[in-house]
């Protein structure tokens, strides 16, 4: 056993398979004693095979991943053997324990389930575990898992391994564990300000024309927008996941991106892993670059890693595309992705990663999409220096941050009871150290057919007055997370497909946008912190009040930085959706929308019409703000309005930038005094062309509301609220 303190606070442990026979008990401590222990050690050796490649070019199969090449007579062929083996933990009371990654079931607390963890549509494993107590174990194998808690108790079963490696990071409280795993594992980097704006998509825009007349819809409405999504089948018939563009449909690619940016849009293409037929097929081919029995390239590889970048620059990123969207990177879903009735979890799991193993080795096959991205990250950074890399992938680790990658829930059903899981995923995924991630606002599938997924109640899709509100309520919560995109299929996304300009549903999308790009100078800067300290933009209740264990449970609000407190609305007006009970930490909250004060400490129950979702702000926070904006590069450098919400001490550091690029932002530290009335703006950091006329708004807990118009020029400025 080798024992290694990384730095303060984290240790790593290495086992070899054949210690487990001599194991004994591994503590972990502290001042205050015994916080974690490994207790136990189980090892069996496993055999590991590989499909051997049959002859010929396979049959293409049409299946709900598009066209699969399948080759079903090649055969396996014993290679090595690894070992399975068990790792069994304790510790010395009863909490909460999160992360994990993101599933399906909306599950918050594991103290006492399971979870099985391997790469499937909508399911990204990360086997980092979150205690309460503040502690977090993060195992550093690629493997297939199986988590299993009992309490105080808790293992882990990995499919394949040589030599066992875990982390064990030690706190104060959870948000210094988290901090210190982005420091293990790598903190995020900053993605383009367009980022933080709407992106809209759907499956799928089908020409160049459409994806410009789409565009050039929404700058008419005065709708804010900063990208548009081409998804699938850009390439020409029958050359599935080739990235040639079928020269009819988009005959001039930087031509049509050229006037998306005459718009300030921002353009994104879906890229595949897999290739049926073309001259990206032809290539991997000839290099024999594909995984064993597949036509999935083998991003392990990275000599296939030049190839795959090689033809994304060839039409894509060389005619000018600001993002790429890695789908299907699991890479394996089609033996479960299929049939009516959804199997047994253990079932699925089987068939996944024994299909996977038999292509990939089964002790790194689940890191198969971090590795693909990194390849992109790393060539995308060389290539274009000047431009922020920015992905979007189904699958990714827990580096996806450091690579530049959002990471997105796969095509989930419009069903209530799916959007209620989809806040419990986005919390408990920023719990696993994830920072960039989404959701297909909406859901991917809204009606209902043969496979088990396409589980959608919604056949008529926004003609449906039910599919209108539901959209709506995942609208607003979509605008409340990192990353801001609609998408789905089965009907339209575009905003005034779901109402005329009078209607209500088009008035809360509208005003949904409209407030998000209001937040922008806020989450912006909050990202950029996010980005610093290796703490995730969404926190869960027991992250951001360590003090307050009540609230550790809490699966469905969450704090989105330090000043906002989100609880979206996951029911039906009719099911009582019109009313939402929030449970406020201790302190002041305003509540956004009305502006009213609420000391906090407690439940509120608030009305939720149609155009509202409960939205507060902690009393003490400082928000810089933007002025009307349609896109990112309307938004002044810096905020030019600073919300001042009285009741607390407090403080924020407002980051800003050009937005892209790698030159050096400005930093504005922001401090607020209650005592004396008073908001300091401190010298800047960073260079800003002359000074910035700024308008300070100050609201108190009483109902008292102030204005002041200042100048900023970077050094210090005190702004004085007097006679409160």
């Amino acid at each position: 056993m080798e024992r290694c303190e990384l730095f303060s606070g984290v240790t790593r442990i290495r086992l070899s398979p054949e210690e487990a026979a001599g194991f004994t008990r591994i503590d972990f401590s502290d001042d205050n004693g015994s916080f974690l222990a490994q207790t136990g050690f189980e090892c069996a050796e496993r055999p590991v095979y590989r499909l051997e490649s049959a002859e010929g070019t396979g049959e293409i199969r049409q299946t709900e991943n598009g066209e699969v090449v399948s080759f079903e007579d090649g055969e396996a062929r014993l290679i090595r053997r690894s070992h399975s083996t068990v790792l069994h933990f304790s510790c010395p009371e009863e909490g909460i324990l999160t992360g994990l990654g993101q599933h399906e079931e909306g599950l918050f607390n594991y103290a006492h389930k399971e979870e099985r963890l391997y790469h499937h549509n909508m399911k990204i494993p990360v086997p980092f575990l979150l205690s309460s107590a503040g502690w977090g174990l993060l195992l550093e194998n690629g493997c297939a898992m199986r988590y299993r808690g009992k309490g105080k108790q808790f293992s882990f079963a990995l499919d394949a391994a040589g030599e066992i490696s875990y982390a064990v990071i030690r706190g104060k409280n959870c948000a210094e564990v988290l901090k210190k795993l982005g420091t293990l594992a790598g903190k995020p980097v900053l993605l383009p300000k367009w980022a933080f704006g709407y992106i809209q998509s759907k499956e799928r825009y089908r020409t160049a024309a459409e994806l410009t007349e789409t565009a050039k819809e929404f700058r008419r409405r005065h709708l804010g927008l900063d990208c548009i999504v081409l998804d699938w089948c850009s390439w020409r018939e029958g050359c599935w996941g080739d990235k040639t563009p079928d020269p009819e449909r988009f005959p001039d690619v930087p031509g049509m991106i050229d006037a998306l940016h005459g718009m300030d849009v921002h353009f994104m293409v879906s890229v595949w892993p897999n290739t049926s037929s073309g001259r990206d097929c032809d290539e991997f081919a000839a290099a024999g670059k594909f995984l064993p029995g597949s036509r999935i390239y083998n991003a392990f590889d990275p000599e296939a890693r030049d190839l795959y970048w090689k033809q994304c620059r060839r039409f894509w990123t060389d005619g000018g595309t600001d993002a790429l969207w890695c789908d299907s990177d699991e890479p394996i879903t089609d033996p479960d992705w299929c049939g009516e009735e959804k199997r047994d979890e253990d079932e699925r799991m089987r068939l996944i990663t024994e299909a996977s193993a038999l292509r990939m080795d089964p002790e790194t096959m689940n890191n198969y999409a971090a590795e693909h991205l990194r390849g992109l990250y790393d060539h995308w950074r060389r290539d274009y220096p000047g431009k922020r890399p920015l992905i979007l992938s189904r699958s990714g680790g827990l580096d996806s941050g450091a690579l530049g990658t959002i990471l997105w829930s796969g095509d989930v059903a419009a069903r209530w009871d799916v959007l209620r899981k989809q806040v419990t995923e986005a919390i408990r995924t920023a719990s696993s150290g994830i920072c960039w991630w989404t959701l297909d606002i909406g859901a991917f599938f809204v009606g209902r057919k043969e496979p088990w997924f396409c589980s959608g109640d919604y056949p008529d899709g926004v003609k449906d007055p039910a599919y209108r509100e539901l959209y709506i309520r995942w609208f607003q919560f979509g605008a409340m997370l990192p990353v801001f995109r609609s998408h789905g299929t089965d009907t339209p996304r575009e905003p005034w497909q779901f109402g005329d300009e009078d209607s209500p549903e088009y008035a809360c999308i509208r005003d949904t946008i409209a407030l998000r790009y209001r937040l922008m100078p806020y989450l912006y800067a909050t990202a950029a912190q996010a980005c610093r300290e290796g703490l995730p933009m969404i926190r869960a209740m027991m992250t951001a009040f360590p003090e307050c264990p009540e609230l550790y449970g809490v699966d469905d609000q969450y704090m989105l930085g330090d000043a906002l407190l989100v609880k979206p609305v996951t029911c039906a007006i009719r099911e009582g959706g019109d009313q939402v009970k929030v449970q406020l930490p201790p302190g002041g909250w305003y509540e956004w929308f009305t502006g009213a004060y609420f000391p906090g400490g407690g439940t509120v129950r608030m009305e939720m019409p149609l155009d509202r979702f409960s939205l507060f702000v902690r009393a003490g926070s400082i928000l810089p703000v933007a002025e009307k904006a349609e896109c990112a590069a309307q938004l002044s450098v810096p905020a030019r309005e600073l919300l001042v919400f009285g009741g607390a001490d407090g403080s924020f550091d407002l980051y800003d930038d050009a937005g892209d690029g790698y030159e050096t932002g400005i930093t504005i530290p922001l401090q607020y005094k209650e005592a004396a009335g008073t908001l300091t703006l401190k010298r800047m950091t960073g260079e800003m062309p002359g000074a910035a006329e700024m308008t300070v708004r100050f609201r108190s807990p009483s109902g008292v509301r102030k204005d002041r118009v200042i100048y900023y020029a970077g050094e210090e400025v005190c702004v004085a609220f007097d006679n409160l």
